[in-house]
């Protein structure tokens, strides 16, 4: 038993007596400036443009003119959060919402089209 105990007294007075060094130092980072623009620039295209797993409601297609005027109504009514004006060819579009379930589309379908009849669910790529 007393072996035993000088044994553990050993083991533990090693575990006390071990110093333990670590690094120091202090880590500098040079970033270009332009770098961070470009990140910033690349998040605001993020949130403009659509991922695949988004859908949205179009609710015009059609002339330049007619979609620009409908455009303009639509910012100064303030009715709909997200509005995109775009060109696809032949005709502009415009589409509201960025709706990240198709249960979410609907629902907002079925208020949209209270105003605009032809209004339908769009999956963009």
């Amino acid at each position: 038993m007393i072996k035993l105990i000088k044994t553990l007294f050993v083991f533990f007075l090693g575990f006390n007596s071990i110093n333990t060094f670590a690094q120091e130092g202090e880590v500098k980072l040079n970033q270009d400036p332009k770098l961070i623009e470009l990140m910033k620039l690349k998040k605001e295209v993020n949130i403009e443009t659509f991922t695949s797993g988004q859908y949205t409601i179009q609710i015009f297609n059609g002339k330049y003119d007619e979609g620009s005027e409908l455009m303009d109504k639509l910012i100064s009514e303030q009715k709909f959060k997200d509005v995109f004006f775009s060109f696809e060819t032949p005709y502009y579009k415009i589409r509201i919402g960025k709706y990240v379930s198709k249960l979410e589309a609907i629902k907002k379908l079925k208020v949209v089209k209270k105003t605009f009849s032809s209004a339908f669910i769009l999956k963009p790529n």
